[in-house]
């Protein structure tokens, strides 16, 4: 093909295994996860997972009867745009925080898959789900 002298085996390298190769048993066929450590660990890594959560949802939640305070105490623009950019830094810092929690099962990022950041109740690479114990 193409002014190659390479020898065409019609497809015959590709062929089924012979006999003598050892196939896998039925045990190891389940992908092993590389991170499975032990229940406890486990445990502590995803109620850090879900404090992680709660900080940024509490974060989320916050932001209008922070503005509502704001705006009683000092009614200024000023006090007000001090106020929000309180809050953005404290939101970043947040999400910042709970977007770097690691899967305990799989070892990747629960919340991100590349550049997206999902706050999905599974991980976004093994489906392992936030209420797993």
């Amino acid at each position: 093909m193409h002014g190659t002298d390479s020898q065409y085996d019609g497809g015959e390298s590709l062929a089924r295994p012979s006999e003598s190769d050892e196939l896998p048993s039925a045990a190891s066929t389940v992908c092993a996860l590389p991170n499975q450590p032990d229940p406890v660990a486990f445990k502590q890594a995803m109620d850090l997972i879900r404090r992680r959560r709660k900080y940024f949802f509490a974060t989320v939640i916050a932001y209008m009867p922070v503005m509502w305070v704001a705006n009683k105490i000092s009614p200024t623009f000023r006090s007000m745009a001090i106020t929000f950019s309180v809050w953005v830094v404290v939101l970043f810092i947040t999400a910042l925080y709970s977007a770097l929690a690691r899967c305990p099962r799989c070892g990747h990022y629960f919340h991100m898959n590349g550049m997206s950041l999902l706050y999905l109740r599974r991980c976004l690479h093994c489906q392992n789900h936030i209420n797993a114990s």
